[in-house]
């Protein structure tokens, strides 16, 4: 009896997305520190940093208590050890 050829189709494997040297140490300070914390994505992760560096670039005399909490959240999510 003939077999029927089943259509296989291989799926191409999008190629890893190159990340960051910040991101790679990220995800070793995850491995380290971070098994409390969500394990934030690479697109998650650069936005967070960004908004980081925005609000430490602010004038430390002029920040208010929300900017000052929100550092301290982004600093808890990123595992900021520095």
């Amino acid at each position: 009896m003939p077999t029927s050829k089943s259509s296989k189709t291989k799926t191409k494997r999008a190629p890893r997305a190159a990340t960051s040297p910040e991101y790679r140490e990220y995800e070793k300070r995850y491995n380290e520190l971070g098994q409390d914390r969500p394990k934030l994505s690479p697109e998650e992760f650069e936005a967070l940093d960004d908004e980081l560096l925005e609000l430490l670039a602010l004038d430390d005399s002029k920040m208010t208590d929300e900017q000052i909490v929100r550092i301290q959240e982004l600093e808890y999510l990123l595992i900021d050890a520095e």
